[in-house]
């Protein structure tokens, strides 16, 4: 994830190595939190306990060249799911497929644990974990212009819901999924 990213080449790779750690630690760690707090609650419960709407659009989920199958939306809080997104990766996803990648959660709870890693983000004092890490993009003396590092908020966010859900495996494998489900559609 970290080498799609457009400007993580411009890490040297034992900070690309440290960041993806730090990212990681970070899902986890919000995750422990929020598991703490809600013990037994689904991710859609502990939205609702956060007051963060979780709503279904019928929308495109075509932005340019990204398909969407849920967003976080910061005014108002809330998370949105778009079921022509979700669609045909719940199609494509076997018996035993969805169980290797999901073990017992369904793709609705992996969406919404994702997009509530982004809102616990959102609203918390910490450095966005996409910020962390800020390669320079253009120096002039003493002066730079510095980027964030968007695929460490993804990795985080997976390792989150990962981490809530006990799912198997990292959710960006549902990617490799969706390339095929999508192709169909």
């Amino acid at each position: 994830m970290l080498q799609a990213d457009p400007h993580a080449w411009r890490l040297d790779r034992s900070t690309q190595l440290v960041a993806v750690s730090d990212a990681l630690a970070d899902g986890i760690a919000a995750a422990g939190k929020l598991r703490t707090r809600f013990v037994d609650l689904s991710p859609e419960q502990i939205a609702r306990e956060l007051g963060l709407h979780v709503e279904m659009t019928d929308d495109d989920p075509m932005v340019g060249s990204i398909w969407r199958f849920a967003e976080y939306r910061p005014r108002p809080p809330r998370i949105v799911l778009y079921s022509r997104g979700l669609s045909p990766l719940e199609r494509n996803l076997t018996r035993s497929r969805a169980v290797r990648l999901l073990g017992r959660a369904t793709l609705r709870d992996v969406f919404i644990a994702h997009e509530l890693f982004h809102h616990i983000e959102a609203i918390r004092p910490d450095v966005p974990i996409a910020r962390r890490y800020q390669p320079s993009l253009l120096r002039i003396g003493n002066w730079h212009w510095r980027t964030g590092i968007g695929a460490m908020a993804e990795i985080a966010a997976g390792a989150f819901a990962q981490s809530l859900l006990d799912l198997p495996c990292h959710p960006k494998a549902l990617d490799f999924v969706a390339v095929d489900a999508i192709a169909v559609t």
